[in-house]
This record gives structure tokens, C-alpha cells and sequence, in this order.
């Protein structure tokens, strides 16, 4: 078990404060997108609620609803996936039932930068790869059989990417290690690591802007 104990947490997870607001998608933004601050729960109506936890479970922070994860599937979410807009937009994904995003750190991985593109917008889209040392703070799906199924079918598992047992360290900001989470990884044949002067580009530290301009388009692009 890992605890990131509360000096390196309050740096991770700096406290969110914010309540509740109504997402209904609008332009979109460069990939990845909108990312809400902190733990939140996703209403498919686009109501935004902010969760915050008592250090064991997890509540609404305006309401002090409890959150039910029973018979939820925890997947890691890094790139796009966590983009409430991309959430709202795709068709039959909710199912009627809300999407829960609990805040984590990931130790030892990073996302990166991939040689390629999604079909869907042109966007140089990412994976994530091991890297000792780092750390990065990405939220964790907790979603229902329905909507992984579906989330399955838009990453194109198991060709493009595919989904697996998370090998790394998972800390949620409870300070809960996760024993089994699931993650997309990009394949070597339809997702790549994007590789410059013999270095892989942190998707933190290298603007979609920039790499735009380093993987090529399809043609017909």
C-alpha cells in the first residue's frame, strides 16, 4: 500500500471549493479539453457536481449526498477521456446514470504524446508510459458496465487502444490506494509514442499546439 502522506497530498490536491454548474457543451477546446478541478460527478443532463471526501467515502459538497461506486468499474483517465464536453457529446454514453471522477496521483507513468492521430477531429491524441520518479495527478473513472462498453468501443480496444490492469501505483486523494484499476494504453501499431531526439514528449509540458506540427496528417486531411 501507498500513502503520499499529507505534506505531498495538500501539493497534489490543492483543496477545490467550487459546488455545482451546468456543463451543456459548448465550443469545443483544444484537445484534451476541460478538465473540472478536484473529484466531481457528471449528471447526463450536464450538471456538474463538485465531491469532496471525509477521508474513507465521498459526497456531494454542496448537498453532503453520499456517492454509490457499488457495481462501478474504475478505469484511469488521462488524455481526453476526462473532458466533460467529449463525456456530453458522446451518444448513448450515460445510460441514464451519472459519471463519477475521483482525483488521484499516478506514480511512476506519465501521459505522453503519441504519433497520431483520432479519426474523429485530427487531434494528436496520447498514451501513458512508464516513467520512474514522475508523478501526475489524473482523475479515475468510476463508471457503469454500460458505459464502459461504450467507452471501449470509442477507444476501438483492443486494436487502437486497449484496456488493461493498471501495472502502477494509484493513490486517490483520500489517500486510498487502488489494488485494481483499469487503463486505456495505446497500441504500438495504432498509437505510438511520438519520440523527439530520442525523448518522449510530456503531454504536461508540450502544448497540443506544438506537436500539431510534428505528426503528420492523413491524406485527405
Amino acid at each position: 500500500m501507498r500513502s503520499l502522506g499529507s505534506e505531498q497530498s495538500l501539493q497534489l490536491f490543492p483543496p477545490a471549493t467550487w459546488s455545482g454548474t451546468d456543463m451543456t457543451p459548448t465550443a469545443p477546446a483544444d484537445y484534451p479539453g476541460m478538465r473540472p478541478t478536484g473529484s466531481w460527478q457528471l449528471e447526463p443532463d450536464g450538471e456538474l457536481r463538485g465531491l469532496q471526501t471525509d477521508g474513507q467515502g465521498w459526497s456531494d459538497r454542496e448537498t453532503g449526498a453520499a456517492v454509490d461506486l457499488a457495481d462501478r468499474h474504475l478505469v484511469l483517465a488521462y488524455g481526453s477521456n476526462p473532458d466533460v464536453d467529449k463525456l456530453l457529446s458522446q451518444p448513448d454514453f450515460f445510460d441514464g446514470q451519472s459519471v463519477i471522477a475521483l482525483r488521484a496521483a499516478v506514480i511512476g507513468w506519465a501521459a505522453v504524446w503519441c504519433d497520431a492521430r483520432r479519426h474523429r477531429d485530427g487531434s494528436v491524441i496520447a498514451t501513458l508510459m512508464r516513467l520512474p520518479g514522475r508523478v501526475e495527478v489524473h482523475p479515475v473513472l468510476a463508471l457503469t458496465g454500460h458505459q464502459l462498453a461504450t467507452m471501449d468501443e470509442w477507444e476501438g480496444h483492443p486494436h487502437s487502444y486497449y484496456r488493461a490492469t493498471h501495472s502502477g501505483v494509484v493513490v486517490l486523494e483520500n489517500d486510498q490506494s487502488l489494488e485494481a484499476v483499469d487503463v486505456y494504453y495505446g497500441t504500438s501499431e495504432k498509437r505510438p509514442v511520438l519520440i523527439v531526439e530520442g525523448q518522449a514528449l510530456l503531454c504536461t509540458e508540450i502544448p497540443h499546439a506544438v506537436v500539431d506540427s510534428m505528426v503528420a496528417r492523413p491524406a485527405g486531411w
